[in-house]
């Protein structure tokens, strides 16, 4: 199973950078290079919090609540931007299908 690689919702797109396009940017991704041991044990409904680890090059990650990387997920400049801000964002864990997660990347509210 394969993420949209589109952003969802108003002002999802672009590298727009005011807290406003920050705090309705939406993203659906599949988490990448899922770390054994942390992204097979997720379920449906958990809530991962998202980091920027700056490069080069820029990784974004998903870490569970133990504090252990799930995987990677593939930004847009806006996350990006929005995360060097210091805007939080967490991602909810929408489907788990074996290795495949994929989750619903948000500004925490």
């Amino acid at each position: 199973m394969s993420g949209s690689d589109a952003p969802v919702g108003p002002g999802a797109g672009g590298a727009g950078g005011g807290v406003d396009a920050c705090a309705d940017l939406r993203l659906i991704r599949n988490i990448e290079a899922p770390v054994p041991g942390v992204a097979d044990q997720l379920v449906p409904g958990e809530t991962l919090e998202i980091l920027l680890r700056e490069g080069p090059p820029d990784l974004v990650v998903a870490v569970d609540n133990h504090g252990r990387d799930a995987g990677g997920i593939s930004p847009t400049l806006q996350l990006i931007t929005c995360l060097r801000q210091g805007v939080a964002f967490q991602a909810t864990v929408l489907t788990v299908h074996g290795g495949a997660v994929q989750v619903e990347v948000r500004a925490v509210q």
